[in-house]
């Protein structure tokens, strides 16, 4: 069709088929979805829309870039960048069932970089994404070497599916409740399942920073951080707050993760301060590395409780003496040397600066969105 030549086609979804294509001119190869003009009328094709126009206005290299739109009398073509490596959902499982461990922090530091950094542009610009998870995030490797050796510290990523995001005036709030429960924003799980007040029931930005940090627990830890079999217990999981960090994990890794599972939107970090902590710009042979030797309180089988409802942060539970000649920035504040100093520098922060960290089924489905 025009200058598109087809390659394969790579499966079909609800509205067409996704084809591998190549473009005359052109070396790299495209993805094609092809959606029939029949949809249109459909009540989800609004989402399609909206995709498409936050998509044809942002560019980063981190987001699925959006070449053209192509239309025949029977079809509408959209031509998007093409990532040769699948999702990351897939190779955690394959890095679990192959080394019987979750991705190494050095690893994680090297997606998360690239995901918080689009996730500040979109942030910046006011758009949420509202359905952020590994399903989402696709890898691409420059090289066939790289990628038939699994290189995934050569990968790159790009966060995809923009069918949920919307712009959002200054002060505005959204209130539509869509997303996928397992990394839903706290406030929008409760009102999925009727809980609160529906009159004060709205959110900004901060709901993708919750579903960063599920995201970056999972890959950290191996699983859910609130690992629930149904939508009751992963209500009762979420309202409930607490979740279990290993003590294998560096000071950096707990502070950032803690920074981001904060049941109140307020006190999260913002992707700004996300994008200026320790765990993504100091070296991982840098990091410092939890002792637990002589620590009796807020330890379970060698694991450190945390609960997103306390202001309770990974200096609280560690004694002083572990932060004595540490380098610590990852709030926003200047280095300190010496934890008194860093405490004393937190308190002049004003309070929105932490230290720490259309289908509704009664199951829950890691890989599906759902809408309300």
């Amino acid at each position: 069709m025009g200058d598109l030549t087809l390659i394969k086609s790579l499966g079909k979804d609800e509205f067409g088929e996704v084809f591998l294509t190549s473009k005359q001119g052109h070396k790299e190869k495209f993805l094609t979805r092809k959606i029939e003009r029949k949809f249109a009328d459909d009540p989800k094709f609004k989402f399609i829309i909206e995709e498409i126009a936050i998509l044809n206005k942002i560019n980063h290299e981190n987001i699925i870039k959006l070449y053209e739109l192509k239309k025949t009398s029977q079809n509408f073509y959209f031509v998007t960048e093409y990532c040769n490596g699948g999702n990351l959902a897939k190779y955690l499982e394959k890095y679990l069932e192959t080394h019987k461990a979750p991705f190494p922090e050095e690893l994680v530091q090297h997606f998360m970089r690239q995901i918080v950094s689009a996730v500040k542009y979109l942030h910046d610009k006011r758009i949420i994404h509202r359905d952020i998870k590994l399903n989402y995030i696709l890898v691409h490797f420059d090289s066939e070497e790289d990628k038939n050796n699994k290189n995934l510290l050569k990968a790159k990523v790009k966060i995809i599916d923009f069918k949920f995001s919307r712009y959002l005036k200054k002060g505005e709030l959204a209130k539509s409740i869509l997303g996928s429960p397992i990394n839903m924003d706290p406030s929008i799980l409760r009102r999925l399942n009727k809980l609160g007040n529906s009159k004060e029931f709205g959110y900004d930005e901060k709901a993708d920073i919750w579903s960063l940090g599920t995201m970056c627990y999972e890959m950290l830890i191996g699983r859910s951080a609130f690992d629930a079999e149904d939508m009751e217990e992963l209500v009762s999981l979420v309202e409930k707050g607490n979740y279990f960090l290993p003590s294998t994990l560096s000071m950096e890794a707990v502070s950032f993760i803690n920074g981001m599972l904060k049941y109140d939107p307020k006190k999260r970090f913002s992707s700004e301060q996300l994008y200026r902590h320790e765990f993504l710009n100091k070296n991982f042979t840098d990091f410092h590395k939890i002792n637990l030797n002589k620590i009796k309180e807020n330890i379970k089988d060698s694991k450190i409780k945390m609960n997103t409802k306390l202001n309770e942060t990974i200096w609280d539970i560690l004694p002083e003496r572990y932060y004595n000649g540490i380098m610590l920035n990852g709030v926003g504040t200047q280095p300190e040397s010496t934890f008194e100093g860093f405490r004393k520098k937190l308190s002049e922060e004003s309070s929105d600066v932490v230290t720490d960290s259309d289908v509704c089924d009664s199951y829950i489905e890691r890989k599906r969105s759902y809408i309300c």
